[in-house]
């Protein structure tokens, strides 16, 4: 009897990759990817949308700037320096921008009406003809910007001192109505004034934004997973099995978050005034106050996806589809001036925008209710909207 055994057959080698394998699971993908059409009209429109958006919000020039007017002189040489700055594209001066004192002038840069103010002093045209050698107008500046109060007084003086030649050739080719015999040899000096931020540190301006936009998106996540998490689980039916209102669900819902979201937003104040040494300027509970209605709006955004989304995927990709436009056409880097019309009205539906403004006035300077009492006004007609949205969309869905 031999001992060879029958020598067993080798399994017969497999290839890493087949064609059939790899288009069964594309087609098994694709299938599921168009039953989702939320997600398909996700995945195209929102690279379009952002694309858009971000070239309106960096696109542009700052020009337009809305210049508020102390003429003390309000003589012929005053009025025609006026036109030079209301004639270039850069500045704006509307015939109620015009006061008396230049104590209204800077009550109007403090409100955030007016990024900058000119005053000319009484006496600027007979000056001007007398030929003393120069002659004077002030230039104040809201410094709360720092990259903008450079551009607004570079081009200030600019336009200064591009007027004064202008005028001087016109004097000396007899091209002027102005008898401006002294002009050959008067020079208008400008002087430069910066409030709130005279070192013009950028840092002023970013840190309080920075704080702002981390507040937004903490707190929009806390609850924009809330009741798409409870429906996941199951566990949303069993609520609603139990006599609780869906207000009470939904304000339920709300204030934890918002007792955890004032807490770090106590924190991140500390960090602000102790690690980046950006005091404070106006009142820390009036700041406080605002906060809450401002955590308390961006929950109510979060919640409001929460009722509109089915998983908690869709729920991602919504809050990260607003948060980026939100950063972009809030005024947080880019200035609200140049974008178009139809970018500014969807900026001023935004939270994010009218908060920017609080914190930078409160920490900057030091604003208060006076000021800023219609974005308080605005903020908490938002968050009373969102809420009720938010009920309504919940109460439609379980009807």
């Amino acid at each position: 009897m031999s001992d060879s055994s029958p020598q067993e057959k080798k399994p017969a080698s497999r290839a890493l990759l087949t064609f059939s394998g790899i288009y069964s699971i594309f087609r098994k993908e694709l299938i599921q990817l168009l039953r989702d059409p939320f997600l398909v009209a996700f995945i195209v429109t929102l690279p379009i949308i952002q694309l858009v958006v971000t070239g309106l919000a960096i696109s542009k020039d700052l020009k337009h700037i809305e210049m508020i007017v102390c003429n003390q002189d309000k003589k012929n040489a005053s009025i025609e320096l006026l036109k030079a700055f209301d004639n270039s594209t850069f500045f704006e001066i509307d015939h109620n921008n015009y006061v008396d004192s230049d104590e209204e002038l800077n009550r109007g840069i403090r409100k955030g009406k007016f990024r900058v103010g000119l005053t000319i002093p009484p006496g600027y045209s007979e000056q001007i003809l007398s030929g003393k050698g120069h002659t004077n107008v002030n230039i104040t500046i809201d410094g709360t910007h720092a990259n903008i109060a450079k551009t607004i007084k570079g081009m200030a003086i600019a336009i200064i001192e591009n007027h004064t030649h202008e005028q001087m050739k016109a004097s000396a080719l007899g091209h002027t109505a102005l008898p401006l015999i002294g002009l050959s040899s008067t020079i208008v000096q400008p002087n430069t004034k910066i409030l709130y931020n005279p070192e013009l540190k950028a840092s002023w301006f970013l840190i309080p934004g920075i704080l702002a936009i981390i507040m937004h998106m903490m707190t929009i996540l806390f609850t924009s997973f809330a009741i798409v998490r409870e429906r996941e689980t199951g566990t949303l039916e069993q609520l609603m099995a139990t006599p609780i209102r869906v207000a009470d669900l939904m304000v339920g819902k709300v204030i934890p978050y918002a007792v955890i979201g004032f807490l770090d937003m106590v924190l991140t104040l500390g960090v602000m005034i102790w690690f980046f040494e950006i005091n404070i300027s106006g009142s820390f509970w009036f700041l406080c106050f605002t906060s809450i209605v401002f955590i308390v709006t961006s929950l109510a955004i979060g919640l409001l996806i929460s009722t509109t989304c089915r998983s908690q995927v869709q729920a991602v990709q919504l809050t990260l589809g607003l948060l980026l436009p939100s950063l972009l056409i809030s005024g947080f880097v880019f200035p609200l001036e140049p974008m178009p019309w139809f970018v500014k009205i969807f900026s001023y539906c935004l939270p994010l925008t009218y908060y920017l403004d609080i914190i930078r006035g409160v920490v900057i300077k030091g604003n208060g209710l006076s000021e800023l009492w219609q974005h308080m006004l605005i903020l908490t007609f938002l968050s009373s909207l969102l809420l009720g949205a938010s009920i309504f969309r919940f109460k439609k869905q379980i009807a």
